[in-house]
């Protein structure tokens, strides 16, 4: 399947793969749909690490899908260092510092947006490497030839497996996370529910928020759009059908399962189905940190029976039996 707007974690090739982990990016190089938003997903197996790096031009959102995670960041201020386990999210802005490994004996998954569709991304070895010997030497009070000893890596973001630990530390909390999974369900139907990872649960957040949602079967996200945001949708388990609606007129309709995502820019109308047997499950990221919302059904619900007759080209009478709504369905009951 091609479109601008979809993409599968299972046919893109790692940029970055070692013993450590692995590090797959979604970007607008292989989807060329992406719009002031990109994905990357970081696999990493026991004690594997994502060595110190920063974004100059992009704040950075992670939704830990499985396992449990260690997460440091070099703030202006100070230091933080968190723990983040499965069903939490966590933020870093741009220009900061971080790190993270892996403190489960199993893999551990994260699912990662940036606000920006070709994300730059600046190593802590690289600046290293890049000071003169003398600068080095002044600044850290070392040696002539103290660099010399340093060993360069040909996978700089994903460090080598580090030593283990006699002790796993225990939850760390921090005003860079929040625990979405176990947060209450801000709409909850027949059909499905919703949790916000946005501004309001996780004020740290800047243009970038996330949406974790499920659908059961035959569940559907009302059709809509947002005026302020691009949607990225990541589907974790499930077949779903997602339907992408360009000011052309040109509808994207994609199978969309487990492992794949896709992506609607601002204002464009999109839509999602649950359409296999089990329930879906969806991390839905946002570039802008409070997303908003205008459903179909509300729109539709506005409008006169005159005007819409006059537009669909239907007799005076038709939408007489038609149930308008005045709120956001958002899940559509079943």
């Amino acid at each position: 399947m091609y479109s601008k707007f979809f993409f599968s974690l299972e046919l893109t090739k790692p940029q970055k793969s070692t013993a450590a982990g692995s590090l797959t990016c979604i970007t607008a190089k292989e989807t060329p749909g992406l719009v002031n938003i990109s994905f990357a997903n970081l696999r990493l197996k026991k004690r594997g690490s994502l060595a110190p790096v920063w974004h100059p031009n992009a704040n950075k959102i992670g939704c830990c899908l499985e396992g449990n995670i260690l997460v440091s960041i070099r703030t202006p201020l100070r230091a933080e260092l968190f723990t983040v386990k499965k069903g939490e999210i966590f933020f870093i802005p741009q220009g900061y510092v971080h790190h993270i490994e892996n403190l489960d004996e199993n893999e551990s998954t994260i699912a990662f947006a940036l606000n920006h569709a070709t994300p730059e991304t600046m190593y802590l070895s690289k600046a290293v490497y890049s000071i003169s010997d003398s600068v080095f030497n002044s600044t850290f009070n070392t040696q002539t030839g103290f660099v010399d000893g340093l060993k360069k890596s040909k996978n700089e973001e994903l460090t080598k497996t580090l030593p283990f630990l006699t002790k796993i530390p225990g939850p760390i909390g921090s005003p860079y996370k929040f625990d979405i999974e176990d947060s209450k369900k801000a709409i909850l139907t027949k059909g499905g529910y919703v949790q916000l990872g946005t501004k309001t649960n996780l004020p740290a957040l800047q243009g970038l928020g996330i949406l974790r949602f499920g659908l059961n079967p035959k569940g559907i996200v009302e059709p809509h759009w947002h005026t302020n945001a691009g949607e990225l949708v990541y589907i974790v388990k499930g077949k779903t059908r997602i339907t992408v609606l360009s000011p052309e007129g040109n509808a994207d309709v994609l199978e969309v399962k487990g492992g794949e995502g896709a992506f609607a820019p601002a204002s464009y109308f999109h839509n999602i189905e649950n359409i296999g047997p089990d329930e879906v499950e969806v991390v839905a990221f946002f570039s802008h940190e409070e997303p908003d919302y205008i459903g179909i059904g509300e729109v539709m619900g506005s409008l006169s029976n005159e005007l819409l007759t006059s537009v669909f080209n239907t007799p005076p009478n038709y939408w007489d039996a038609f149930k308008k709504t005045e709120k956001p369905l958002v899940i559509v009951p079943v």
